[in-house]
Order: structure tokens, then sequence, then C-alpha cells
């Protein structure tokens, strides 16, 4: 467990940072000179203006507009190094390979060469120049929650060690949080998370990441004409968001989502237990159902979506 409270990391998100070691992600290595361009050209954020230093977070969907990888990018200046989840890492490369046809372009599984750092809050824009000083193999800033964050790349055998070098507990706090802190906070913001909020039966809308994962003004890229479709000449049929439902007793898992009639709307994804002791939630509703101040039931418990 974590050394601080709920609250002093809930202040360190808001006000400074928080750090999550990523043990999760795996690493795709992408080397060779048309590397960016065509890397470009497979996900759904913008490398083209971005330079060494610099990085995105975004996705790789298929054809159909559906997520097949959460992704988090940093430009190096001789690779750009892609982290996902490791399950995903072959099915990524198996997938880009189809795609890489005169390009100088090589990818590589460099899973075990590479360790994740994420941060999350207005804080950290200022640890990438830290964390390069402390021997990151790549760091950027990169906003993939709407508080500000950044990424950060190492060798694993020097992870701990950055951590401790990158934390402060000064004014404004930069704080490492611990997993179960983190899932209480990322729900309270409302933010998804990989498989068990969203997967790959999804698409980005549904997961309510578009505005952070996805640039609608960039050229082509592989799905894009299903993602800019939803976005622009329809919607989808759901939506993941935030809730905030009343009694402090726990929901259960999968908890349903009805309408005021009674009528299932949906299921709960993840819980915690907010600043006031209320329970919270991310769920999937109905398109409809999904704008803030919406009243709905969880559990058969009086509820808002937030």
């Amino acid at each position: 467990m974590s050394e601080h409270d709920i609250a002093t990391l809930r202040r360190a998100l808001t006000e400074g940072a928080l750090l999550l070691p990523a043990p999760e992600l795996g690493t795709l290595s992408v080397r060779g000179k048309d590397r960016q361009t065509w890397l470009n050209g497979m996900i759904t954020c913008d490398l083209a203006p971005l330079k060494a230093g610099q990085g995105a977070y975004g996705f790789a969907v298929a054809k159909t507009g559906k997520i097949l990888a959460e992704l988090r990018i940093l430009i190096d200046d001789d690779r750009i190094l892609v982290g996902a989840p490791r399950d995903r890492i072959a099915v990524l490369i198996e997938h880009f390979d189809h795609y890489v046809i005169m390009e100088d372009v090589e990818l590589e599984d460099a899973s075990e060469e590479v360790a994740w750092i994420v941060a999350h809050g207005p804080g950290s824009k200022d640890l990438p120049a830290l964390a390069r000083a402390h021997g990151a193999l790549a760091a950027a800033s990169v906003d993939m929650s709407g508080k500000g964050g950044a990424l950060f790349a190492f060798e694993p055998k020097d992870v701990d060690a950055a951590l401790g070098r990158l934390e402060r507990k000064g004014s404004p706090p930069v704080l490492v949080a611990d997993e179960a802190s983190w899932e209480a906070l990322r729900v309270e913001i409302g933010l998804g998370r990989w498989g068990k909020d969203f997967s790959g039966e999804n698409y980005p809308q549904e997961a309510s990441l578009e505005a952070f994962a996805v640039s609608f003004q960039k050229g082509c890229y592989l799905g894009q004409e299903a993602v800019f479709m939803l976005q622009n000449r329809g919607h989808v049929k759901k939506k993941l968001v935030p809730i905030s439902i009343e009694g402090d007793a726990e929901v259960p898992a999968s908890a349903e989502i009805t309408d005021p009639t009674g009528k299932v709307i949906g299921n709960v994804t993840s819980t915690a237990k907010g600043e006031d002791g209320r329970v919270l939630a991310l769920g999937y509703v109905k398109y409809k159902q999904a704008q803030k101040g919406t009243a709905i039931s969880v559990a058969g418990r009086p509820a808002v979506v937030s």
C-alpha cells in the first residue's frame, strides 16, 4: 500500500502529479526512416507534428473502428517506443506487419528492455526533463486524462530508483500512488481502464476517450472512416459515464443500471468510495442517458450520471 492517504494523493492528482509504475505495459519498438509517417497512418492520434522528446496517447483500431489496443507513444531520436498491454504486443506486431509494404520500417518486441511509468496531474509537465536527467530512455508530456500527464520509459532495473527521484513531497506534491488508491481516484475522475472498463469490443467513443486519444483533423489512418462516421454522422449506442450512487453500501460487480421506468440500460464496470462517502462508479448507459445530471438507478439505488 501507499504510504500516503487517499486525500493526499487526491491533492497530488489535482495540484501536482501522481506517478504510476505500469508493469502491465509491454513495448513495441518501431525503427526505420519511415517509422513516424508509417505509424501515423496506423493509429488514431496525430504523430505528424511531433519531434524527438514528444509523445502521444491513442489507439490502434481495426477497420471496423473497434479498439485493438490502447497506446502510449514516445518519440526518440532513432526509434518510436509504443507502450501497450503486454498481451496485445504480439497482436499489434502481426496486425501492423500486414501494412509494411515498401516502407523502411522495423517492428520489434522490446518488452523486456523497457519499463513504463505513467503520470497524471498538472505538475507532470515538469517531470520529463528531470526523468531524462536521471537516465530515462525517453520521456514526454502527454495528457491521457484531461488532468495533464506524462510518460516515461526506463530500463527495468532503473524504475524503482527513478520513482524515488521523481517523487517530491513538497508543494505541489509529486507522489507515487499504489494500485488501490489509483483505482479509486481514476473512478472519481471518470477515467476508464483497458481490460476493465473497455476492451476490443468497444469503439473509442464508447470508452469516452476520443477527446484524448483521437485526432479528427489528421489524414487517413486505418479504421478512420468508421471512427469519423461515428463522431460526425451519428453516435455510438452506449457510452462509459461516471456515476454517483446514493448510500455507502458497496455495489455488486457488473450491477445493472436502469432508467426511471425500471428498464435496463447498461451495467457498472468499476466502483469506488467517493470523497463524501458515496459510492462512485463507471458504467455503460445508452447514448440518450449519457448526459450529465441524468437520473438513473444502480442495483435499485438512486443514482445520477455525474
